[in-house]
């Protein structure tokens, strides 16, 4: 996949833009109730305010969430960061 296509994809997800109905969950809870990580994309530039993240895609069935983590957080595994509630984007 395209690295400014997956991040297309992210920003529409985390901002939310469209009617589809929109959960927030953590990291953790998602890989415990089974996604699988279909792409880690790295990012760095304006639309990050050049701060240093990540954009992990999950996929369980016809579900997909996307989380956005501080670099430091994905690098380290941060178990802060992994079980906060409001770190992935669920539909």
């Amino acid at each position: 996949m395209h690295k400014p296509f997956a991040l297309a994809i992210a920003a529409l997800c985390i901002t939310g833009s469209s009617g589809f109905a929109q959960e927030q969950q953590s990291f953790k809870s998602l890989m415990s109730r089974g996604y699988d990580i279909k792409s880690v994309t790295f990012a760095r530039g304006e639309s990050t305010d050049n701060r240093e993240v990540f954009v992990i895609t999950l996929q369980k069935d016809r579900s997909v969430a996307v989380c956005y983590m501080a670099a430091v957080n994905w690098i380290n595994l941060s178990s802060v960061a992994l079980d906060d509630p409001k770190r992935c984007d669920v539909r």
